[in-house]
């Protein structure tokens, strides 16, 4: 395709090519495009430069172009495409395959081929976080008589993963260490109130060839997801595009005082914890060194970190912003209220739908729940949970030797538990990880990675006030 420099709204691509792309034959329709055209003029209040009478034959001959460029372009990508290359590899591909690169004529591309089977295997391919398995989950089974524990990578014991000794009482001790380190310590087994154990070395030792994470979801915010809030709604969990809430974006979002509280009480739930290790002498960070935190660009996630910490005791801390961690980019929808956006669909789509008015409302809905759906001037959802996937394995793979906390979304965490237990979308797309609930897990290279709660509901380290 050639790129003109100066682009009218009367012709957006150069004419004449009229060759026809089988592959792509029926991902793009006239009746469709316009459509498209009309939903994006009431989301851009007319602001942009195309219209539905641009769309003539030689148009849609282009658009086919642009797809097959699309699609070969996903093609190329490496299988160890990082997301910040890809991010740049997306960008570059618009400005040098879109006339002018338009982010509206990429938009109408990418959403053309949701029709292309094709295309969607693709993006299931290139985008599944099932490739992140095999690094954080190594399938490593144990020879038929070998002598290997069922707590090997894990930072917390269920009580029946070695709750009684030939003796019966429950262990305090457990191995050797051996993490090439040449140091020799012996592990100890602290039990909680709430039936978990811990099993950790004396002086806040952690392997140098393990990376451990304690991880928590981030409290109620200014710009919430679902529940009773009137405002803001919507973090890339899509069971809560429910109710007239907005649309939120993926930065710029601090806790509201009832998140901040939430924080603060789970704050006192980990001092439980925190205090009976360091009573024991197995503290779980050294006095005075800053606690290694991580969370998404979003301030509510360091918010919440930092008053979790400091009703534990802690309050010196280091906290990474992680890009790869931020919630799924909704492009211009953000923060638009969202019975608005349904009532555009509608307006736009539904003369061309089957059924009842609310077959049409949910259909309308339905699309947005598409996981391939790219909103305008944002990304798919299958995108977002492989950048945040990759972000994972990354934040494992360059703490070795530390212990780390994670603050996070819901809609993050469970990108993570689906690596760890090898989940597919159908099982994993529900997942809503609760707000008084603390994960650990360790990551060693070779071994799987388990996880387990220090604290969830039916398993809370303390007594909480029922005022």
């Amino acid at each position: 395709m050639v790129i003109k420099e100066n682009i009218t709204s009367e012709s957006h691509f150069e004419t004449g090519l009229t060759r026809e792309h089988a592959e792509f034959h029926n991902s793009y329709r006239i009746d469709k495009i316009k459509d498209s055209i009309r939903f994006l003029q009431s989301i851009y209040n007319d602001r942009i430069s195309i219209s539905p009478d641009d769309v003539t034959e030689d148009f849609l001959n282009n658009l086919k172009i642009l797809g097959k460029k699309l699609y070969f372009f996903i093609l190329a990508l490496e299988s160890d495409v990082s997301p910040e290359d890809y991010i740049k590899y997306k960008f570059e591909f618009i400005q040098n395959n879109v006339p002018g690169g338009d982010p509206h004529l990429f938009y109408l591309a990418w959403n053309g081929l949701l029709d292309n089977d094709s295309f969607k295997r693709l993006l299931h391919q290139k985008f599944s976080i099932a490739r992140f398995n095999d690094i954080l989950v190594a399938k490593n089974i144990p020879a038929f008589g070998a002598r290997h524990t069922r707590y090997r990578t894990k930072l917390v014991l269920a009580i029946e993963d070695m709750q009684i000794n030939p003796g019966g009482e429950m262990r305090t001790s457990g191995r050797i260490l051996d993490d090439g380190s040449g140091l020799l310590h012996r592990e100890g087994i602290v039990w909680l109130n709430n039936n978990k154990g811990v099993p950790i070395y004396p002086e806040a030792y952690v392997p140098l060839n393990q990376a451990q994470m304690i991880t928590i979801r981030h409290g109620k915010s200014i710009h919430e997801s679902g529940g009773d809030n009137p405002e803001f709604v919507g973090s890339g969990v899509w069971d809560h595009w429910k109710d007239n809430k907005r649309i939120s974006g993926s930065m710029g979002n601090m806790l509201k005082p009832a998140g901040i509280d939430t924080a603060r009480e789970l704050g006192k739930d980990f001092k439980v914890l925190v205090d009976l290790l360091k009573g024991k002498g197995y503290p779980l960070w050294k006095d005075g060194v800053p606690v290694e935190v991580f969370g998404s660009e979003s301030e509510n996630t360091e918010e919440t970190a930092r008053c979790f910490l400091e009703e534990a005791g802690i309050t010196k801390i280091h906290f990474t912003p992680f890009y790869g961690l931020n919630s799924q980019k909704y492009g211009s929808l953000t923060h638009k209220l969202k019975n608005d956006i349904y009532k555009k669909m509608l307006e736009v789509y539904g003369p061309g739908m089957k059924g009842t008015d609310d077959e049409k409302k949910k259909a309308a809905k339905e699309l947005f729940k598409n996981r391939f759906y790219h909103f305008p001037e944002g990304e798919t959802l299958i995108e977002a949970d492989w950048r945040i996937a990759h972000s994972f394995v990354e934040l494992f793979r360059n703490n070795l030797g530390k212990r780390m906390v994670l603050c996070d979304h819901s809609g993050a965490l469970r990108v993570l538990e689906a690596i760890i237990r090898t989940l597919d979308f159908a099982e994993y797309s529900s997942i809503k990880e609760g707000q008084d609930s603390i994960m650990a897990m360790v990551y060693q290279p070779g071994h799987n990675v388990r996880y387990d709660y220090l604290q969830k509901k039916g398993f809370m380290l303390r007594e909480r006030s029922k005022a």
